[in-house]
């Protein structure tokens, strides 16, 4: 029997004998909100931003205690911004640069940009123009914008969404149970001291553990539509919780055809556990770890002669030309199945358990996350850092090199959360799934489809980091470069709840749009438009096809905060 069996049938077992999870007690009511946004993603800090600026009372539900997601939490610190370029079909024509549409300030979302250009250590690396600590970037960046509204904005650090409510009809949210929780005295590091895979049952559970104590809190809906407005959610987790937790249809997995909402659920993109190194003047003889984690090595760097120091520098976030004393170096490199090894990537098993196990987990949810897989991908950062340390070129001592737990906030060393590259995501209004075809053409088209809802913009080409064993279909492999495109309204909505919105990587789309959808810039400007909306549609009383129907009205709005439109270079530039 599989594990994949064994583990439905355990979960059907304690389904059956626990319906519903057992309250601890009765949850503190939060009814006055007009924004909930159940987040842990760019996108959610982003639609917070956004929203509370737009004048709601808005509320943001955060599992660690540093917002920012890819940005911070999940140690992703260097901005990926499109870099490629489309060969024209006439050879004598030049080739048209996305990537630099892409950075045009006009067409960045201005706030974002503005926080990239206010730091003041970009760290020196060269995957991006923006490299940066995500302690630093937190203190000096995130928290001040976020005290700037905190007029209107209510985040609640350390909390996790436990459970749905749907409304009698089942079009819309009702209200969100969440548990939060508070390391007691004595508990280093702020409870990030032990790993998620030991922690997260504890997180989930709404009783009071020997490491944190709890509360329970309920947002849920006003009770009228007092002066018309309304309480609008939106869903911008990283494991998009609210769609397995409302019971209704979601994509998860690869889709088997281009044009298909069949997807192969436990068929997705590897996952991976970042975590920063610091290279140190005299030897601190870190202690080794006990792994298990094997096919360890440069990957599709295996020929480069200086393969080392390139993967040093790649990410790095402190440091001046070449590695010395000093560095801090961040973590996340990929495995390659030629070479069949690589480093702290982790592609042998999906993080998200299927959608029948995640529906039996429902009446006690615990994340819909593959426990193992989760396990296994903090084992094989543990092992990268260690054989990528023992490869140090002469000069440099291994003993000078250790983890450096106070970039990523945690006592373990690893980051808050690991980077996961795609997740459950939304179906749209009326069935809208944005397409890869949408966002791609050749170059003289300039860009993709122009939506007449359009409203946030994107630049990035496909990028799938397939798991192991698991055969992608061969559109999926053919894919790459995309033009800079739109990204409609339809793609922020729920086909069946009238005051849900969706953003970031739980957009309504396909997995390979995702692929090219899931990067920083991008999940910024998505994130915008879905707070903009939300305090929009609370404020009218709309429902997602109200806002859609008048969507000039909405549009007017993003405007002032995120481009909805490509400005293109003039002719000849």
């Amino acid at each position: 029997m599989s594990h994949r069996w064994i583990a439905t049938l355990t979960y059907l077992v304690s389904a059956l004998a626990t319906p519903a999870f057992v309250r601890a007690d009765a949850p503190i009511e939060h009814a006055d909100f007009d924004v909930v946004i159940a987040g842990g993603s760019t996108a959610a800090f982003a639609a917070a931003i956004a929203s509370a600026e737009s004048g709601a009372r808005t509320a943001l539900i955060e599992p660690t205690d540093w917002v920012g997601g890819q940005l911070t939490s999940s140690g992703v610190p260097a901005v990926d911004e499109a870099w490629h370029s489309i060969k024209p079909t006439d050879p004598a024509a030049a080739a048209y640069s996305v990537s630099k549409v892409a950075r045009m300030p006009e067409n960045m979302t201005p706030g974002f940009l503005s926080l990239l250009q206010s730091i003041e250590d970009r760290g020196n690396c060269w995957v991006s123009r923006f490299c940066f600590r995500p302690d630093r970037f937190v203190a000096d960046q995130l928290v001040p914008l976020e005290r700037s509204v905190s007029d209107n904005l209510v985040v609640f650090l350390d909390t996790v969404v436990k459970e749905v409510e749907l409304n009698e009809a089942g079009d819309a949210v009702q209200s969100l149970t969440c548990i939060a929780r508070t390391p007691r005295p004595g508990v280093s590091d702020r409870g990030y001291d032990r790993l998620p895979s030991a922690d997260l049952a504890d997180w989930y559970s709404p009783r009071d553990s020997e490491r944190f104590t709890k509360k329970l809190l309920r947002f849920a809906a006003k009770p009228t539509l007092a002066a018309g407005r309304r309480t609008v959610f939106v869903e911008a987790t990283e494991w998009g919780e609210l769609l397995a937790l409302s019971g209704l249809p979601y994509l998860q997995g690869v889709e088997r055809t281009a044009d298909s909402l069949e997807c192969d659920d436990t068929c997705g993109q590897a996952t991976v556990y970042c975590f920063a190194q610091e290279l140190h003047a005299e030897p601190v003889n870190e202690p080794d770890r006990a792994t298990q984690a094997d096919r360890l090595g440069y990957g599709s760097y295996a020929d480069k002669a200086d393969a080392w120091e390139k993967i040093w520098t790649y990410r790095r976030i402190r440091g001046q030309a070449k590695p010395a004393a000093g560095d801090i170096c961040l973590q996340n490199w990929g495995y390659s199945e030629k070479h069949g090894d690589g480093g702290n990537d982790y592609p042998f098993r999906y993080l998200f358990v299927s959608r029948a196990e995640a529906d039996l987990q429902r009446g006690d949810w615990r994340g819909g996350v593959d426990l193992e897989a989760l396990a296994a991908s903090e084992d094989r950062a543990y092992a990268w850092h260690q054989w990528f340390r023992g490869q140090a070129p002469e000069g440099i001592d291994p003993a000078c090199i250790s983890l450096c737990p106070a970039a990523l906030g945690t006592g373990h060393g690893l980051a808050k959360l690991p980077y996961i590259r795609d997740t459950r995501r939304a179906i749209g209004l009326d069935g809208f799934v944005l397409r890869f075809a949408d966002l791609t053409g050749p170059a003289g088209a300039k860009t993709g489809t122009i939506f007449p809802d359009r409203i946030a913009l994107g630049a990035y080409p496909a990028d799938v980091h397939p798991i192991s064993g698991c055969t992608m279909p061969g559109y999926v492999v053919a894919a790459h470069d995309t033009l800079p495109f739109c990204i409609p309204f339809r793609a922020l909505t729920h086909r069946n709840l009238g005051n849900l919105l969706v953003a970031g990587k739980t957009m309504a789309q396909s997995f390979l749009a995702n692929s090219a959808t899931r990067l920083h810039p991008i999940e910024w400007s998505t994130g915008t438009a879905a707070g903009v909306a939300a305090a929009h549609m609370a404020a009218t009383g709309r429902t997602s096809r109200g806002a859609l129907a008048a969507i000039s009205e909405l549009q007017d709005l993003v405007k002032a905060k995120t481009p909805i439109d490509w400005t293109l270079p003039a002719s000849g530039q």
